[in-house]
């Protein structure tokens, strides 16, 4: 059977192509409950794959192709990692063009799970139900649920969180802390379908956690690599900087988002990280050209900050890191509200 908000349909409406116009008698008004109709239909039908849009942070998004058994492997990783059952409920509230919605609801057809479907918005629980078993959200989805105290007390009910796509600032950090539910951060990309690592959200933990069958070591660029046979043919080099240790892995930053400022190598996501202890606005770091350094680091801010602000924020860095000028701009992002570096390095550089 395949359990969508609550009622059970039969596997061969799916198998069949009948689901979606099934859903689409019963449910009129909801199109993105008909959206999930469809891709479980295509994941049910002949071919032995799905094509997927990747989430374009390093680049034009491009189209590629998920082999079904592999995203059931990857299925079976996660349900085994959380420890989900049969029966319990799964909210989807993410876009079914990236891996992210396809994987919630590949994870519901493996495990048999109750899947509860929500139009993506900025605050899927604001008419989400109590007590959910498993959610899988991005950080601005997060975000934005602790901003209104109902959608608050929906998300704490939830069991288990997995919030994936971007980076978790130290405000949210803080406040996911303070839940009394099992919170995950998650590390993947779509070559690996959704992600092969996870980050349990404390104050004490900062590794990522390799799903069982996944083991990772570093290149000789201190890029991660990848090993995951039941999911990746080949052994997959990332351009992600990390650090390996007996708890896991913890990431740095990108290798091609590097700032070689004269000499001096610049991460701009630690420099991010360090700034967003302080400064509560959305910021990101970029490069810009100069004659001095050959590059230099910038700060963009989408709100004017103060002068004590900065120099407080400035003090969590070491003299290299501090950017050389601070510029006021609506910050880029990807369709899966990503930094999109292109962009914003384009638009000062």
């Amino acid at each position: 059977m395949i359990y969508l908000n609550g009622r059970s349909y039969p596997e061969n409406l799916a198998q069949e192509a009948k689901l979606a116009a099934t859903i689409a008698i019963t449910d009129k008004e909801d199109s993105f409950l008909y959206q999930t109709a469809k891709f479980i239909e295509e994941f049910y039908n002949n071919k032995d794959y799905v094509e997927v849009l990747t989430s374009g942070s390093t680049g034009k998004p491009k189209e590629i192709r998920a082999e079904k058994r592999k995203m059931l492997a990857s299925a079976a990783m996660t349900v085994t990692f959380l420890n989900l059952k049969k029966g319990d409920s799964a909210l989807l509230c993410m876009p079914l063009e990236h891996i992210a919605g396809k994987m919630v609801v590949v994870r519901s057809l493996y495990q048999k799970l109750n899947l509860i479907v929500r139009k993506p918005c900025a605050n899927p629980f604001a008419d989400a139900p109590l007590n959910l078993n498993f959610a899988a959200i991005t950080p601005m989805q997060a975000f934005c649920a602790l901003s209104e105290e109902k959608s608050t007390k929906i998300l704490a009910s939830c069991q288990k969180i997995i919030i994936g796509g971007g980076f978790i600032d130290q405000e949210l950090h803080t406040k996911l802390c303070n839940l009394p539910c099992e919170i995950y951060h998650s590390y993947g990309m779509t070559e690996t379908l959704s992600h092969i690592a996870l980050k349990r959200i404390s104050t004490e933990n900062k590794a990522f956690k390799p799903l069982p069958g996944v083991s990772v070591s570093l290149s000789e660029r201190k890029t991660l690599i990848i090993k995951a046979p039941k999911i990746c043919s080949e052994t997959l080099e990332t351009n992600d900087i990390a650090q390996i240790n007996e708890s896991g892995f913890i990431i740095k930053g990108r290798i091609d988002n590097i700032i070689n400022s004269g000499g001096i190598k610049l991460i701009p996501e630690e420099i991010e990280e360090k700034l967003s202890a302080v400064i509560k606005t959305p910021i990101a770091v970029t490069a810009r050209k100069s004659l001095k350094f050959g590059e230099e680091a910038i700060l963009i801010s989408e709100k004017p900050l103060d002068e004590k602000l900065i120099n407080n924020a400035y003090l969590t860095l070491n003299k290299y890191e501090k950017p050389k000028a601070i510029i006021v701009s609506k910050i880029p992002l990807t369709a899966t509200q990503k930094i999109d570096r292109f962009k914003l390095k384009a638009m000062f550089y």
